[in-house]
């Protein structure tokens, strides 16, 4: 089923594929052509809207199901389709008992079949061929070319790198433990954590329409203050303010994937990232006061190499993108942890962050 809308403010029409034999888009360079699927031990034939991939003497055509799995099918000279399919189960190696996983592809069969007018398909050029667009529609394009076909071939998308300038709202929390006196302290964030920077959004839709890279420099302002008390046997108390005014640049790498359908696009990232402190304020405020005596000294906390400038971790974020006529909004909640701010082994740290970022391509 496919809809078509004749202009903006129409309504919107629905089309099964025994109304229309096809349809296209002329700026992304897709037609789609209504072909009966053949059956198999699971789905009965179907009449179905087919993306072509290659069009000649030998076509080839990819759907997607309803779980989000490709097929792809085959025909010469307009012959019926022919679906390439591959086969994936696991084996048992009798003697040591390891299993270990096989795949057969018969499609390969199919296609030398297809292909036997055209020497240059050896059975060593074919072995490469995969069950991908990219690889199937390569494939194609060499095999009517080497038979002097007319054909329909989408000019390959080229890799596209964007720039976004993005903000970002950070709520990050410090978590401190182990025998060190700071490992006693209650630390929060007090600082606003308003930050942001520019990411670069890398694709190539010849290899996959869904998965990009993600990579961003990001700056991300973080203070923490905390304090610990604790009282000992001589009657002494001691009472320490903590103060971590720390200015990182990130640099976060990770592999987004964005779902096809619809106006609004969800997508979700996942990756590692590395911070680097270009700026740290640590301040350790310590009173102490016994019976009616009292002092207060202020020093640097986790001073030299006790404190971890650089820290690397983890980060994953679900969002949206959506259009604004020519323009792109992008909106995400983030969440990273990272390895934390104290070189000391009696103080392992971490430092975890929830945030909420927005990008505009202009």
């Amino acid at each position: 089923m496919t809809t078509y809308r004749p202009a903006p403010d129409a309504k919107e029409q629905a089309f099964s594929p025994d109304q229309l034999e096809g349809y296209g888009f002329y700026r992304e360079q897709k037609i789609y052509e209504s072909k009966r699927v053949p059956a198999t031990e699971a789905q009965a034939e179907q009449l179905l809207f087919l993306q072509a991939l290659v069009k000649g003497r030998i076509s080839i055509y990819t759907y997607r199901d309803g779980n989000d799995r490709d097929h792809f099918y085959l025909s010469k000279e307009g012959a019926n389709l022919v679906e390439l399919v591959e086969q994936v189960y696991t084996r048992t190696d009798p003697k040591s008992g390891k299993k270990y996983r096989v795949v057969d592809r018969p499609y390969l069969g199919v296609i030398a079949s297809a292909f036997s007018d055209c020497p240059a398909f050896t059975e060593k050029r074919l072995e490469n061929v995969m069950l991908r667009h990219s690889s199937l529609a390569k494939v194609g394009i060499e095999y009517n070319r080497c038979v002097g076909s007319t054909q329909f071939t989408p000019e390959p998308k080229k890799a596209s790198i964007t720039l976004v300038p993005v903000v970002a709202l950070s709520f990050p929390s410090l978590h401190v433990s182990g025998s060190h006196y700071y490992a006693r302290g209650d630390f929060r964030s007090t600082g606003l954590g308003l930050g942001g920077g520019i990411a670069m959004q890398v694709a190539n839709p010849s290899m996959s329409e869904k998965l990009s890279l993600i990579v961003e420099l990001l700056y991300a302002p973080y203070r923490f203050e905390g304090k610990v008390e604790g009282t000992y046997n001589t009657g002494r108390t001691t009472s320490y303010d903590l103060l971590f005014d720390l200015n990182y640049l990130k640099l976060p790498l990770q592999l987004r994937y964005t779902f096809p359908k619809g106006k609004v696009r969800p997508f979700a990232n996942i990756g590692p990232s590395y911070s680097y402190a270009v700026h740290s304020k640590r301040v350790e405020s310590r009173y102490s006061s016994f019976h009616s005596t009292s002092y207060s000294e202020e020093k640097e906390a986790l001073p030299g190499s006790e404190f971890k400038s650089h820290m690397f971790g983890a980060v994953a974020g679900v969002g949206i993108v959506y259009p604004i006529r020519t323009k792109t909004l992008f909106l995400e909640t983030r969440y990273e942890t990272t390895e934390g701010i104290s070189m000391l082994l009696s103080l392992p740290s971490s430092i975890k962050t929830f945030s909420l970022m927005a990008g505009y391509k202009f």
